[in-house]
């Protein structure tokens, strides 16, 4: 929740010429600019006259034989209507006598003339960041009593400021060291991380450098510091088929990225995804797997996209993440890395095991080439890296990984800096499905495995969450809904080994829940040869429906190696993953299993409510059906993905040597779903800073703040939240400004 429904933003007044690559120029966002109509007259002929028509008399600006200019750029002050250059005009900073301007910090340099007029440390420009003399969306003038801000009042005609984050949007009064007059000066306030990162403000906006393609085909932005490099070929496959390199080589990041185009090959976005991540793993090992299908959605720009897809790969040597890499984009095009002409240079440490996070999207290609493109963008890290809180090749593969950084050539950027009052409340209501049959046994011993990492990552993330663990057998012996025969699943909670005394198990349960993933039956028969998980979802559901907390994320979350028994009865396998006869075949089930939960759980999306959601562990992707290639499962989930796919949600493979990277995976997820820190536009998100209580933060999941693009959302880790409490964030940041409607 935050302090107010009403939500007040600040839309900059930018003006925007060419690219600017790396970061830190004027082309797109600069308000510093002198606005002087083209006078060039240097002669001062008339002493009493205003002739900058700034209100300020020639006279009181410097006007004589030697006419001054303050900010020495050859036009003198009585010429310039920004005299300082600070981006805030003459007229706003003389104050209401312009024949005696005002002097805030009293050092003999009036305020048009000083770029820092309160003396706080900031520069006037980046304490009034839009130069419109006013604290963001808060109103200044009240001369009919009602026009000022709720934070405010009206005295004598003017709106008398407790200054509200919220509607100040990061910017502080020029003329005041202290604008909320709470005793800290401005320049130790959180809102100095609105400023661009410096020498003098280590904690501003995280600057990033702008890359565009060769031949036009997209622009990203990325790590300051990162190396970015097209590959070439002895014989280029197409005309649109590329691959761009992205080296982080720093110690502890480590990570190699890339960009790669090229033309579909398959109907849709879900079948390309999955041909290009069977096609990586397979290039790269037998023993590679996949973690997350990831997420799809609409990109900032509007394109189809699946974003942050997570493939684990194994080689049989070790390899640098470069070597990786490698291998990785060029069987994307259907090559290998001696196809290169360029191939990379290893660096960093090397290894055996890998983490892969990318995105795919389908795009527009360009003037010479107008046909839609495949762009898979993402990177390679050690696994060790990536799984390590501490190292920060997690936060660059996910920032390569969620489409931030990628927009059309042509986008142009602006900044952006936001005040929130932030009262943690986060909460979600996880549901577990477990396949209790005798063939998936390791993977009930995987999941209790990573009970006590569940548990900690989520307790740390400051998540209010409750657990009700359920199998997929239907109770013949227990009818709690009348009809006669228990036919219907019963839905009740296992509470710990042999006990069904169903309720929800809190965040003191670890050891209850441990014993429930490994015997989700609890007192009840154990699975036999029907897996009936939907059913016993929708019966789950239903029985829990008024104690379900209304403000809490419900997460069903499905584990199984083969399809619901339902669908298989009647006849929804046939046509494979998400195929429209799938689908109606789905929405014709005699019990409306799939049709309820996935319409209940998106009705907790709607209206910014607290959201619902779908993951399923199944037999994902073809490799973990195939024993020959190391998969264990029977069958590939028929009914889970749909359901997964339908609200949201992510789909791991049950054939995964352990679910340690997954279950992160769907943990972010639920967080960011819970988060209230919902932005009001999608950052770039490897430019984010954010301040709690004037505290500015690392990016951490151990002890800081980390972004979730699939929300929009802002999570903090680590922090000892006082329940109910009020606090101050902002949050800053770099941001497209898309080429497509509505624009963004």
């Amino acid at each position: 929740m935050f302090g107010q429904i009403t939500r007040f933003f600040l839309i900059f007044s930018l003006l925007f010429a060419g690219a600017c690559s790396p970061d830190g120029g004027s082309a797109n966002n600069s308000n510093n600019t002198n606005n002087n109509n083209n006078i060039n007259n240097s002669n001062c002929e008339n002493p009493e006259g205003d002739d900058d028509q700034d209100g300020i008399p020639n006279s009181v600006e410097g006007c004589g034989e030697n006419p001054l200019d303050s900010d020495n750029d050859g036009m003198p002050n009585y010429l310039d209507r920004d005299s300082d250059n600070d981006g805030i005009t003459d007229g706003i900073e003389a104050g209401s006598n312009p024949e005696y301007p005002k002097d805030s910090d009293g050092d003999g340099t009036p305020d048009y003339q000083d770029t820092d007029s309160d003396n706080d440390g900031i520069d006037d420009g980046d304490e009034d960041r839009n130069g419109d003399g006013k604290l963001g969306e808060c109103v200044e003038f009240c001369p009919a009593g009602n026009e000022c801000h709720e934070s405010q009042t009206c005295v004598d005609g003017e709106c008398v400021l407790t200054v509200n984050n919220i509607c100040s949007m990061g910017e502080t009064d020029p003329l005041d060291s202290d604008t909320d007059g709470d005793g800290i000066p401005d320049n130790q306030e959180g809102s100095v991380i609105c400023i661009g990162r410096s020498e003098d403000n280590a904690f501003g906006r995280k600057p990033v450098q702008f890359v565009t393609h060769s031949q036009n085909l997209f622009r990203i932005a990325t790590e300051l510091d990162a190396s970015v490099w097209e590959v070439s070929f002895d014989t280029p496959p197409d005309a649109v088929s590329g691959i761009m390199n992205i080296d982080m080589e720093w110690l502890n990041a480590e990570t190699a990225g890339f960009a790669v185009t090229r033309f579909p090959q398959k109907a849709n976005l879900e079948e390309e995804v999955y041909h290009l991540a069977t096609t990586v793993m397979s290039s790269i090992s037998t023993t590679s797997s996949l973690r997350s299908s990831g997420t799809t959605k609409l990109s900032h720009d509007e394109f189809p996209v699946v974003v942050n897809i997570v493939l684990e790969l194994n080689t049989d040597f070790e390899l640098s993440v470069a070597e990786v890499r490698d291998m990785v984009s060029s069987s994307i095009l259907g090559l290998s890395p001696a196809d290169m002409s360029n191939p990379s240079t290893p660096y960093g440490a090397v290894g055996t095991s890998f983490i892969l996070n990318m995105m795919v999207e389908k795009r527009p290609g360009n003037e010479s080439n107008p046909e839609d493109i495949i762009l898979a963008l993402g990177g390679v890290a050690l696994k060790d890296n990536y799984l390590n809180p501490a190292h920060q090749a997690g936060f660059i593969l996910d920032d390569l990984a969620n489409g931030s950084g990628l927009a059309e050539y042509t986008a142009t950027y602006e900044d952006e800096c936001e005040g929130y009052y932030y009262i943690p409340n986060l909460k979600a209501d996880i549901i577990w499905v477990i396949d209790e049959s005798g063939s998936t046994g390791n993977e009930r011993q995987k999941i209790a495995d990573n009970t006590v990492q569940f548990f900690n990552n989520a307790l740390n993330a400051g998540l209010d969450f409750r657990m009700g663990v359920i199998d997929m057998t239907l109770v013949s012996d227990f009818d709690p809904f009348g009809g006669g025969g228990g036919e219907e699943p019963d839905g009740r909670f296992c509470t710990g080994d042999n006990q069904s005394d169903d309720y929800w198990l809190d965040s003191t349960m670890q050891t209850q829940f441990a014993e429930c993933a490994f015997n989700p039956s609890g007192a009840f028969e154990e699975d036999g040869s029907s897996e009936d998980g939907l059913r016993q979802a929708k019966r789950a559901v239903q029985r829990h429906f008024s104690d379900i907390r209304p403000d809490a994320v419900l997460v069903v979350i499905f584990e199984t190696d083969e399809d619901d028994q339902e669908a298989y009865d009647q006849d929804c396998t046939d046509t494979g993953y998400n195929d429209p006869a799938t689908l109606s075949c789905l929405e014709s089930l005699p019990s409306g299993s799939y049709t309820y939960l996935r319409d209940t759980l998106n009705a907790r999306n709607l209206n910014e409510g607290p959201g619902g959601v779908a993951h399923s562990i199944i037999g994902y992707p073809a490799s973990c059906l195939d024993p020959n290639l190391g998969g264990t499962a029977a069958q590939p989930g028929i009914g889970y993905y749909e359901l997964a796919m339908a609200t949201g949600g992510q789909i791991g493979s049950v054939c995964a040597p352990d679910f340690h990277v997954t279950f992160d995976l769907i943990l972010d997820s639920i967080v960011a779903k819970a988060s209230p820190m919902i932005l009001q536009h999608f950052p770039i998100s490897t430019s984010i800073a954010v301040a709690l209580e004037n505290n500015p933060m690392d990016r951490s999941r151990q002890n800081g703040f980390d972004y979730h693009s699939t929300n929009n959302t802002v999570v903090f880790y680590g922090q000892a939240f006082e329940p109910n409490s009020i606090n101050e964030v902002f949050v800053s940041y770099r941001r497209w400004v898309t080429g497509v409607a509505p624009v963004d």
